[in-house]
């Protein structure tokens, strides 16, 4: 799909995480608004791939699979089958493809995220001495710990990789922390199953841990 063609779940996603910006601080929400990419839903794997993780893990368990497996952790939002919009981390395969080892299969319509690379992920880890309790390098507790770096200046090209799609249409004028100042992109037609249909009216967008 091109970059500048949404789904319409995932213009929900884009608004709702753009909202979280507006008002409340949320510089979480900043960084993945800035250097977000989409990533496809999928089945999990039938053979081939490690044994899901702990439910409520979601950054542990996608770390670990990512240390694993070739392509990327990642961390951003996910919309949820109900209409939520949650804080969440996954996996992402070379293709942009999800692995998600913590939520079960189709519980998410959209995944809008910052894919990084594991090592730059357990640099973060060993030097905000995080490894025994890992939130994410997007938590605002870790980033107190690491002087709010990424908070001020974006993830570092050096700890992201090309995977996903870049969704050029809704964000214009993408910089490592700003926040686009306009939503103009093109909405690809919904395809004719429940998982792709429009989503209703979004709950307000939550703080999930996975």
């Amino acid at each position: 799909m091109p970059a500048d063609l949404l789904t319409a779940d995932e213009c929900a996603l884009v608004d709702a995480v753009a909202a979280l910006t507006t008002g409340a601080v949320c510089p979480a929400a900043r960084v993945v608004l800035a250097q977000g990419r989409l990533f496809t839903p999928a089945p999990w794997p039938r053979s081939g791939a490690p044994r899901r993780g702990a439910p409520g893990r979601c950054h542990r368990n996608a770390l670990r699979l990512a240390r694993l497996l070739p392509g990327a952790y990642v961390e951003g939002y996910a919309l949820t089958t109900e209409g939520t919009v949650r804080a969440h981390a996954w996996c992402a395969t070379g293709d942009g493809t999800v692995l998600d080892p913590a939520w079960s299969e189709g519980a998410s319509r959209a995944y809008l995220g910052v894919p990084m690379a594991p090592e730059f992920v357990l640099a973060v880890q060993q030097r905000t001495l995080t490894k025994t309790r890992f939130l994410g390098v997007l938590d605002e507790n870790v980033q107190a710990r690491d002087a709010g770096r990424i908070f001020q200046a974006g993830v570092p090209l050096h700890g992201m990789l090309d995977i996903g799609r870049i969704p050029a249409a809704p964000f214009p004028n993408r910089s490592p922390t700003g926040v686009p100042s306009h939503h103009h992109r093109h909405v690809a037609p919904p395809a004719p199953t429940p998982s792709r249909a429009t989503p209703g009216p979004l709950l307000q967008p939550v703080r999930g841990t996975g």
